[in-house]
């Protein structure tokens, strides 16, 4: 039994010896000792790229967060986009621990990590209109940011297709969503006066709290 299983334990590292991850473009990390738990081959760039996009994800939140709570304060009582950005902000910061999750799964250290998050993100000047414009133009260069993951990791075709399906789809899916919400709203305010408009953010507000748009 013994013979059996150090045959097994010769058999399995002359394997692990013999692989090939080293495509022709970068050079894979990929240890072949039996120093375990260790990491499943990777790209450096690919796996830099993540780690950094983690943080993006992060401000992301922490803007929808914000957003969300100033349009949630009795003062200003705009539900419906409150309700809408706390949404947002669940779903990027969804994105950020789905790709610390990725990271996990393949054995990757969690060093390097940078979390000294940018303050930029609070608006001086916040209506509801700048609050959804500020929301399309973050969307958009989020999916653009994850495209460069995906570019990155363009030889490690496991990672590029875990960041195109779904977290690419939502991001598409969101930015549509948004520009349609966004289109809506001017409609609703076109030819109002100052009355007029206010109510017609009133009824938009409503229109978002109850799914209508």
């Amino acid at each position: 039994m013994e013979r059996f299983i150090l045959l097994i334990l010769v058999f399995v590292g002359s394997f692990l010896a013999a692989v090939n991850c080293t495509p022709p473009s970068e050079t894979w990390t990929c240890e072949t000792t039996t120093n375990y738990p260790q990491a499943v081959c990777e790209v450096p760039s690919c796996t830099f790229a993540i780690k950094s996009h983690i943080r993006n994800e992060y401000d992301a939140a922490f803007t929808y967060m914000y957003m969300a709570s100033y349009f949630a304060q009795d003062t200003i009582d705009r539900p419906g986009l409150a309700k809408f950005l706390f949404e947002a902000a669940s779903e990027e910061r969804g994105h950020a621990i789905q790709m610390l999750d990725y990271l996990n799964l393949r054995g990757i250290k969690l060093d390097g990590l940078d979390y000294n998050f940018n303050s930029s993100w609070i608006p001086a000047d916040l209506t509801y209109q700048t609050a959804l414009e500020k929301a399309i133009n973050m969307e958009i260069t989020v999916t653009d940011l994850i495209y460069n993951v995906v570019t990155s990791c363009g030889i490690d075709y496991h990672a590029a297709d875990v960041f195109t399906n779904p977290i690419l789809d939502e991001q598409h899916d969101g930015v549509r969503k948004l520009q349609g919400a966004y289109r809506t709203y001017l409609d609703m305010k076109t030819g109002q006066g100052a009355s007029g408009m206010a109510f017609a953010e009133y009824v938009f507000d409503r229109k978002l709290l109850s799914g209508e748009i």
